[in-house]
């Protein structure tokens, strides 16, 4: 049996003023073409399949007609809601889906064995659909505990729920175990395109949290795909393509899981760049040069962002670049976003981050985890830090929408 894990699709998302529809549907030609060829038996989502809780009538096209095409060609899905994803859309076809094998999970179901599907076949696997978990989860997860450090709760909560499941799968002896997730981990390296409120609710789940019954741990949430504390069964795999300007860099892929017997071999499939994103820096003046000799190499109008740098600015200066901006036109690229900065005013940040990095990109998280690396902290040092710091964090919001 083969299985496929994404997540993190994000459909109706925009960046800046435009929306990633093209991306998405070329993105979904290439995974049909891959899954038919890969002979994929099942496909795994593992939340965000949408960017808003009330996706556009676009974006809902967009998902069902892939769909389609996914029991067309046999190939049996299971989908798990996100943050993002609104439980009541996704689950709003669910009698129906379930009846061409489309499996979706959108809240955590009252009777908790329902997230646990056996896949059948010569090479049996254990599905435990785990999606993201709300608020009435958690309460619900940690009921009896007596804590009132929000942070723990939601941590405990976590892991209650992992553990719940998995006890329900001791009793297959055997067969490999996959559990599914969209949630945040401790250590794990953010872009700027996910919210950072909402990695701070997830409360810095650390690997020790999850049973270790499961075979491989499917993630969503964080948009570049990676390992969790080296262990190479706890995977993100990551958006399928760049959200924002800071994974331009990225190398986004899908990850296939081949079960044989107990083991499952994990191959990374790397998903084409369907549209270049740049971030282009140096004098207003200097920009204007590049811009305007600048060559298309491939056949999508690159997407830019203009990082203007100036010794002194001037009042016109922000004028005459909005001007510019809005007058330009080019067959090859379109500037989405710019800004202006001094050069005597930018922040040393030197020996953190490399010199691509842009001052907006460097979250207080992350600083705070550098800061850490160079101090002489244990890790259970560095854990307590970081739950205090975004619990911090969540009060001052909570204060702002005060």
């Amino acid at each position: 049996m083969r299985i496929l894990h994404t997540a993190d699709w994000h459909l109706g998302l925009r960046l800046y003023k435009r929306e990633l529809s093209e991306e998405h549907k070329k993105f979904f030609q290439w995974l049909i073409k891959l899954i038919s060829e890969r002979k994929i038996d099942v496909l795994l989502i593992s939340g965000d399949v949408f960017d808003h809780a009330n996706p556009s009538n676009e974006a809902r096209a967009m998902y069902y007609d892939f769909l389609r095409q996914l029991i067309g060609i046999r190939c049996r899905v299971i989908i798990t809601g996100g943050n993002h994803d609104s439980p009541g859309i996704l689950n709003a076809p669910k009698d129906i889906l379930d009846l061409l094998n489309v499996h979706v999970v959108g809240k955590v179901p009252e009777n908790i064995s329902e997230m646990i599907i056996e896949l059948q076949g010569t090479a049996p696997v254990i599905i435990c659909a785990v999606p993201f978990l709300r608020e009435a989860d958690i309460h619900r997860f940690s009921e009896g505990d007596g804590m009132e450090d929000r942070i723990r709760q939601v941590r405990t909560s976590i892991s209650n729920c992992y553990t719940a499941v998995a006890e329900i799968c001791k009793e297959k002896q055997g067969i490999p175990v996959i559990a599914m997730g969209h949630l945040f981990a401790a250590g794990s390296e953010v872009s700027d395109s996910e919210r950072e409120i909402q990695v701070g609710n997830q409360s810095a789940i650390t690997s020790s949290d999850l049973p270790g019954t499961f075979d491989y741990i499917a993630l969503g949430h964080i948009h570049r795909p990676q390992y969790i504390a080296k262990q190479k069964h706890i995977r993100y795999s990551g958006s399928p393509i760049a959200l924002s300007f800071s994974e331009r860099s990225d190398k986004k892929i899908v990850i296939e899981l081949e079960v044989k017997g107990k083991e499952l071999v994990q191959t990374d499939h790397p998903v084409p760049v369907f549209r270049d994103l740049k971030r282009l820096k140096g004098s207003f003046e200097a920009l204007k040069t590049e811009l305007a000799g600048f060559v298309n190499p491939g056949p999508a109008k690159v997407y830019a962002e203009l990082d203007i740098i100036e010794e002194f600015t001037n009042p016109s200066l922000h004028g005459d670049v909005s001007a510019f901006v809005a007058d330009f036109e080019h067959d090859g690229i379109e500037i989405l976003n710019y800004r202006i900065t001094r050069t005597e005013t930018e922040l040393d940040i030197t020996g953190m981050v490399d010199a691509e990095t842009r001052l907006e990109e460097v979250s207080p998280m992350f600083v705070l985890t550098k800061m850490m690396e160079t101090g002489n902290f244990t890790e259970e040092d560095k854990l307590l830090i970081m739950q205090a710091f975004i619990q911090l964090t969540e009060m001052e919001e909570d204060g702002d929408d005060a």
